[in-house]
C-alpha cells in the first residue's frame, strides 16, 4: 500500500468513527476494539501498553508487532515517509517527543502519601515500580497517589496524547536514545539543545519549519524555545531528578502546556497531510483549513 493510500484509509477510518486524526491514539494499533468504546482509563491503557499486555493486531498496525515489542511511534511510518525523507538504513525513524511514564512515575515518587499508599496496595519498595504496574491498574489504584489524584484529568489526557501524531517526530535513533539522560525526555530541553546547535549555523528556523515545531517556540526574531514551566531551563546540567516537575504547580503547568502543544502540532500535521495528499474533503479538514502557524505565543492554554 502506498503512503498516500495508507493516509487516505486512516482519514476515512477517523471520519467514520467521528474522531479527529490529531486525537487518534496509536495504542489503537494493539487493540482490536475501538478505544473509545473500551471501559478503561487512558492511564490504565498506558500502563498495560508499557507492561507489554496489548497483544492484538489493531487498525493501522504497520509493524505487525504487539506486546513487549509494540512501539507506537513506529506505526505511523507511512505518515513520516509522506512528510519527510527517511533513510534506507532505518536509522532515522519515528520517536516520541514527550514521555508520559517519566512524569507519571515521578508523580508517585513525589506524592506525600507514597509510603502509606505503597503499603495499602502492596507495592514492594525494593522492586522496580515498572514491574508492578498491574497493581496500579487494578481498580485504578494509581489514583490513590496524591499528585495523580489532584491532576488526574490532565494526566488522562496526556496518557492518550503521548501517542498521538502531534507527539511524534523522526530522529536518528542514537540521538533519541542519548537525549534521555540530559533531558529526561522533556521536549523543551531537547529542543533548546537543538536551538543552541543549529541557530549559529542558520539552520534553526528550517528545522522548526520542517518538523512543524511551532507550538514549542515563540514568534519572535529568534523563534526562541519556550520552557514547559518557569525555571525549567535553569535545571539543565543538574541532577537528573531536578529536570522533572518539583511540585504540584510545576506539574500542572507542564501538563497543561504539553497537552495543548501536542494537540496544536497534531492539527498542523494533519492539515499539511490533507493538503499534500490532496485529501481535503473531510469535515475535520474544514475545521483546520484556516489555521494559522501555531506559534506558542498565539496558543490559548485551556
Amino acid at each position: 500500500m502506498s503512503n498516500r493510500k495508507w493516509v487516505k484509509k486512516w482519514f476515512e477510518e477517523c471520519s467514520e468513527l467521528d474522531i479527529k486524526p490529531w486525537n487518534w491514539d496509536f495504542k489503537q494499533c494493539y487493540v482490536e476494539e475501538f478505544l473509545q468504546t473500551k471501559k478503561i482509563s487512558n492511564i490504565s491503557l498506558m500502563l498495560e501498553y508499557k507492561s507489554g499486555h496489548l497483544n492484538q493486531i489493531g487498525p493501522f498496525n504497520y509493524t505487525g508487532k504487539t506486546g513487549i515489542e509494540a512501539d507506537c511511534d513506529k506505526e505511523p511510518t507511512a505518515i513520516y515517509s509522506f512528510l519527510w525523507d527517511l533513510d534506507r538504513y532505518n536509522v532515522i525513524r519515528g520517536e516520541t517527543m514527550n514521555s508520559f511514564i517519566t512524569t507519571f512515575n515521578s508523580c508517585i515518587m513525589q506524592s506525600q502519601n507514597k509510603k502509606s499508599t505503597y503499603e495499602e496496595i502492596d507495592i514492594d519498595i525494593n522492586q522496580y515500580l515498572t514491574s508492578q504496574y498491574d497493581r496500579l491498574v487494578l481498580e485504578e489504584r494509581f489514583q490513590n497517589f496524591e499528585l495523580i489524584r489532584n491532576n488526574k484529568k490532565e494526566l488522562e489526557k496526556f496518557a492518550s496524547n503521548t501517542h498521538c501524531i502531534g507527539s511524534f517526530i523522526v530522529l536518528p535513533h542514537w540521538m533519541n536514545t542519548g537525549r534521555y539522560n540530559f533531558s529526561q525526555d522533556y521536549w523543551d530541553i531537547t529542543l533548546q539543545s537543538f536551538y543552541d546547535f543549529l541557530n549559529p549555523i542558520g539552520a534553526w528556523k528550517k528545522f522548526v519549519e520542517t518538523y512543524y515545531l511551532y507550538p514549542y517556540v515563540n514568534n519572535d526574531s529568534n523563534w526562541s524555545v519556550v520552557e514547559f514551566w518557569h525555571g525549567h531551563f535553569s535545571k539543565i546540567g543538574s541532577y537528573y531528578k531536578n529536570l522533572r516537575p518539583q511540585n504540584n504547580d510545576e506539574l500542572r503547568a507542564f501538563l497543561v502546556n504539553v497537552n495543548v502543544k501536542i494537540e496544536e502540532r497534531g492539527k498542523w500535521i494533519v492539515k499539511r497531510l490533507c493538503e499534500k495528499s490532496e485529501l481535503t474533503d473531510y469535515d475535520f479538514y474544514r475545521e483546520i483549513k484556516e489555521m494559522k502557524l501555531p506559534f506558542c505565543d498565539s496558543i490559548k492554554l485551556k
